[in-house]
């Protein structure tokens, strides 16, 4: 995310390894591979699982990420994580909607493998285990070019919403797909 990191590497780094350290930590990790080499992953929070984190157990792999963030982007994140972010996908899930399903934390596919059906294998396991269940799946993503790549999944874009901020607008599109 563009808006959270600038062009700072370590801040992005930070940002990559709390994403991933939350799915490990408190959901589930998918991997593909192709000859033992990673060529994508997905992390999934269940559903009721992220309401549930201490919030000490939360600090210790948020805190990094913030810390990585010059002060004035680590106070607008502050308030982004803490109000507009889950307020507005309250409003295109539900008041529960997100912690009542399953959460894609990220979805990465290596930029050379992009492309071919990767991400479509990652998630066919994860939308099976969810029907099953009778749970849905819902994700968000800050980079218009997945849009179409989610919407081609079989999500359904929920809503979308153009965020301020002092290094510029960002846009962030809310999925949901039923079980």
């Amino acid at each position: 995310m563009q808006v959270a990191c600038g062009d700072d590497p370590s801040a992005r780094e930070a940002l990559a390894r709390m994403m991933i350290l939350e799915g490990v930590y408190w959901g589930e990790f998918w991997t593909a591979t192709e000859d033992d080499e990673l060529v994508g992953f997905m992390t999934w929070t269940p559903p009721h699982s992220e309401p549930a984190i201490p919030k000490d157990e939360r600090a210790k792999v948020v805190g990094p990420f913030m810390q990585a963030l010059s002060e004035e982007r680590r106070t607008y994140m502050s308030g982004l994580f803490s109000g507009e972010f889950p307020g507005f996908v309250a409003q295109c899930l539900g008041a529960t909607g997100k912690h009542d399903g399953w959460w894609l934390r990220i979805a990465m596919v290596r930029p050379d493998r992009q492309g071919q059906g990767i991400a479509r294998k990652l998630f066919e396991p994860m939308r099976r285990k969810a029907a099953e269940r009778g749970e849905h799946i819902a994700c968000s993503t800050t980079a218009e070019r997945n849009v179409a790549i989610y919407k081609a999944l079989g999500f359904e874009l929920r809503g979308s919403r153009t965020f301020t901020s002092p290094w510029g607008d960002w846009g962030l599109w809310v999925f949901y797909q039923k079980p």
